[in-house]
């Protein structure tokens, strides 16, 4: 279960486009520029088995990442899912999360993951943000690797 929870994590911040940002290519890895690169590290994992034993329908996962680029500590990442679907050939998650970045604003998420035996990079839509994110919008994809890595993409 706890597998499912770090793939989630990866979601996060892979492909964030939003409105009015631009970045010249010297600023492009700044958290301000249109492309940067955040890890994460999780910091509180809850999964609540509702139901019947082991993944099912229902079972919930709350859980918060602290957010790092270029090693340094830049935000959090708070997130929920729930399962909605689970069979042996497939698992279904609705997920939210915010991604919290100190100073600069919030980007939210929202979205079902589907998880099987060929599932490529899941994707994520974005449903908006604040601060220099406003007018957020695009897509978050789940790299499945570790460590943790997670490419932001902006676009105006």
């Amino acid at each position: 279960m706890r597998q499912a929870a770090r793939s989630f994590a990866v979601v996060v911040a892979a492909g964030v486009m939003a409105f009015g940002m631009a970045a010249s290519p010297a600023a492009a890895h700044d958290l301000d520029s249109d492309r940067f690169r955040v890890t994460t590290r999780t910091i509180s994992d809850v999964y609540i088995d509702v139901g019947k034993k082991g993944r099912s329908v229902g079972d919930l996962n709350i859980f918060t990442d602290r957010l790092f680029h270029r090693g340094e500590r830049v935000g959090r990442n708070d997130v929920r899912c729930e399962v909605t679907q689970a069979t042996k050939r497939l698992y279904q998650r609705q997920c939210t999360a915010t991604m919290s970045f100190r100073g600069r604003g919030q980007i939210a998420v929202q979205g079902v993951l589907t998880f099987n035996r060929r599932s490529p990079d899941l994707v994520l839509p974005i449903t908006g943000g604040s601060g220099i994110y406003v007018g957020a919008e695009g897509t978050i994809r789940v790299i499945q690797q570790f460590p943790v890595r997670i490419q932001v993409r902006l676009r105006d």
